[in-house]
């Protein structure tokens, strides 16, 4: 199972999610080539790190101010956008990071990538601790965007639950209405048949003793 752009915790398109891991954090596991998304497993593996942002409270946001859309089933959702309307600086040092190490030899140990990325920043007037600032309020904002939405999601379930259960009620009165309908309906059918077999054995008797055939109906 795999993330979708939803769940963009670092505030990056899924297919940069793995491109930066590449760059920034080993796991020890090789990159499987083509696979554009975290699995559920790489994710938690990810937060597992002593450097990952932890879970912590947050303001949800409500869903109608996000740039949320959708088509054929697939959300996607502005981050930008977001962040530029709530006044998170557009900076994009880890996009800058990617394209710089991604041009460097696959092969250099870690120590050598962390040591290129800090001369990478002070070349262009940032410090490590920007981008971790920039990383950490993008991450709130993104983790107040779905703890909104599932708020909403879940009062819009339990909305639709409750008219279920409304519906329900309605349908089983309907049932019973209709029991007590085709219950009346045998019940005069019943009642009509005594009386018809009464009268039809007195017609009959009647009928013997006149001599007369019945021409009624006929």
């Amino acid at each position: 199972m795999t993330r979708g752009r939803y769940h963009g915790n670092l505030a990056l398109p899924m297919s940069s999610w793995r491109k930066v891991k590449g760059l920034f954090w080993q796991s020890g596991e090789p990159e499987q080539s083509g696979a554009e998304e975290l699995s559920d497993a790489e994710f938690q593996e990810l937060l597992s790190s002593q450097h990952a942002v932890p879970e912590a409270p947050v303001v949800p946001v409500d869903p109608g101010t996000v740039p949320i859309t959708g088509h054929a089933g697939a959300i996607s959702i502005d981050f930008q956008s977001d962040y530029d309307a709530v006044g998170i600086p557009n900076t994009d040092e880890v996009e800058q990071l990617e394209r710089f190490l991604g041009g460097l030899d696959a092969n250099l140990p870690q120590a050598s990538k962390l040591a290129a990325a800090k001369a990478f920043l002070n070349a262009v007037g940032k410090s490590v601790d920007d981008v971790l600032r920039d990383a950490e309020r993008k991450i709130e904002r993104v983790r107040a965007i779905r703890a909104g939405h599932e708020g909403s999601t879940q009062q819009a379930l339990a909305a639709e639950q409750a008219e279920i259960e409304q519906l329900n009620q309605a349908i089983e009165e309907k049932r019973s209405r209709m029991q007590a309908l085709s219950g009346d309906l045998e019940g005069v059918r019943h009642a009509c048949l005594v009386e018809e077999s009464r009268l039809q054995a007195a017609h009959v008797f009647f009928g013997q003793a006149s001599g007369k055939v019945s021409s009624q109906g006929s």
